[in-house]
């Protein structure tokens, strides 16, 4: 009988980690409907320019320990925005699902990007959601790449860099693929549109000045 009700337990919870990603992955999609800008950060500061420039979904992208708690802190400010932490640049968290594990029960993270296929299941264990980052260099890293999203079945992927989405865009099996996010190489106003005109849900970028395109796009039209 303990047994069972140890069992039972674990199938709870289970499932209250499936109902929570489902949560946070309609969520995202949600926000980057209303604003398909992410704000890539590396600093407290930059944190609390991109909250106070109304940016709800963020990449944490480097940054000590310290940082990292300074960061997410801030972010959070707003309970309903989303903080993504990409554990392949942060020094002293593991790349293995005990660094992963350590995120989700240390901080108020809503996922995790990376570039290591088996995070991406690691994270889904922990209730978090996952971003699969990858870099279209060339025909054959887009060959791998798409295996990768195959096997890891992450809840989005992001693709690297971003100006390459334009051009490879047609060419990617997009109904196979979970959403696109476009990231890397980001600098102008002409760049961010330029990939929005592709099959992209998103683009994330550490430029300041584009955070504040949506808004301006907002104010234009009204």
């Amino acid at each position: 009988m303990e047994g069972k009700r140890q069992n039972g337990g674990k199938d709870q919870g289970g499932v209250w980690l499936v109902v929570l990603r489902g949560k946070r992955v309609s969520l995202l999609m949600d926000k980057l409907k209303v604003n398909p800008v992410i704000a890539g950060i590396r600093a407290p500061e930059a944190a609390e320019v991109a909250v106070n420039k109304g940016m709800q979904v963020f990449f944490i992208l480097g940054g000590t320990l310290l940082d990292l708690d300074a960061m997410v802190r801030m972010i959070k400010r707003e309970e309903s925005n989303l903080a993504f932490v990409h554990i392949d640049l942060i020094p002293g968290i593991g790349k293995d699902s005990a660094g992963v594990r350590y995120l989700a029960n240390t901080l108020p993270i809503d996922g995790v990007v990376t570039t290591r296929t088996h995070l991406i299941r690691a994270a889904k264990d922990a209730g978090l959601l996952a971003i699969l980052r990858l870099f279209a260099l060339d025909s054959e890293a887009v060959k791998t790449g798409l295996s990768m999203l195959h096997s890891a079945a992450p809840d989005a992927v992001e693709i690297l860099p971003a100006l390459v989405l334009p051009h490879l865009g047609l060419g990617l099996p997009v109904a196979e693929m979970p959403p696109i996010i476009a990231g890397g190489l980001v600098e102008t106003v002409t760049d961010l549109e330029a990939i929005l005109n592709s099959p992209v849900v998103a683009v994330s970028t550490s430029k300041a000045d584009l955070w504040d395109w949506t808004r301006q796009n907002q104010n234009t039209k009204t």
